[in-house]
């Protein structure tokens, strides 16, 4: 479903003021002004603020996932958009859109049922944070499976927070730093692994090991779908084609040859640590002492 916005801010979120909304509602033409006034908090009464409303029916048009692209600020209003429920086991996803383009669209990411609501993620990275977390970015108490813990309870809650911890992990050791673009302090607490990983110095295939690892947790949290593997993908297919030393080639094809994400793992074990003849070179490439370049005895 694609939907152009009510009006749109160009302007940082918490730069927003009640005058910057009230400017935009003066322009909307008189049905649309009827729209706006006739959204509600959570179903219920109107909302007590224009600043309210906004904020909980708009989306974010500056930065897609969350990650590594930021664009000029603007956040939008969208009328039926807003309207669906968050989940942190989404079955739809608002994939990011090209620059310049303020339309939103949803997208089914698994078949959906007749009669299953529809639901997104509200916010980015959600698949490496844990429930507790999660609940305060939403500033609620989400009632998704996952958090619920249907059909399995506690342990099933525990154990999804540690899948997704350990994503948040392991993509830290992949890109040096959190899913928000800052170095954190305690989520790595080998001092040494952690610096290896903010300096670009993981052996190419530590790395590569992380992101199969990455991609399987995500498989078993049930988050892994066609858009994730496309912004995962260069993790596994970059590392791979950077392989030069024959053993490591002949394994990595090997891993990648089984029909399974849990199989290749497995075999992709193997190399965790190895060193391949391009590690050198990449050294080079960062600047580094190339006698330091993956010298931890976590890497060897």
């Amino acid at each position: 479903m694609t939907e152009k916005p009510l009006f749109v801010i160009r302007k940082p979120h918490t730069n927003i003021t009640g005058d910057d909304i009230w400017r935009a509602f003066q322009q909307l033409s008189p049905p649309q002004k009827q729209q706006f006034l006739l959204l509600r908090d959570n179903a219920s009464a109107p909302f007590a603020t224009m600043e309210h409303a906004f904020a909980e029916n708009s989306f974010n048009l500056a930065t897609p996932d969350g990650l590594r692209t930021p664009r000029p600020p603007a956040h939008g209003l969208f009328l039926l958009h807003s309207r669906f429920n968050h989940s942190c086991l989404p079955n739809a996803k608002v994939p990011t859109t090209a620059a310049g383009v303020e339309d939103v669209t949803s997208v089914a990411i698994r078949d959906i049922a007749a009669g299953e609501e529809i639901a997104f993620a509200y916010e980015p990275g959600f698949e490496c944070r844990t429930r507790a977390e999660r609940h305060r970015a939403l500033c609620f108490t989400c009632q998704c499976p996952v958090c619920h813990g249907r059909p399995a309870g506690e342990r099933a809650q525990q154990l999804s927070d540690a899948r997704r911890r350990l994503v948040r992990g392991l993509s830290y050791l992949m890109d040096g730093v959190d899913f928000d673009g800052r170095r954190q302090s305690w989520i790595i607490a080998d001092a040494e692994l952690k610096h290896a990983a903010e300096s670009r110095r993981i052996l190419i295939s530590s790395r590569w090991v992380y992101a199969l690892l990455k991609v399987f947790l995500l498989e078993e949290e049930g988050l892994l779908d066609d858009l994730m593997m496309q912004r995962l993908g260069p993790d596994i297919e970059v590392p791979m084609a950077l392989f030069e030393t024959k053993e490591n080639v002949a394994v990595a094809k090997l891993a990648m040859a089984q029909g399974t994400w849990r199989g290749r793992l497995e075999v992709a074990f193997r190399l965790y640590g190895r060193r391949d003849a391009r590690d050198e070179f990449l050294a080079g490439v960062l600047g580094l002492p190339r006698q330091r370049f993956g010298s931890s005895p976590l890497h060897e």
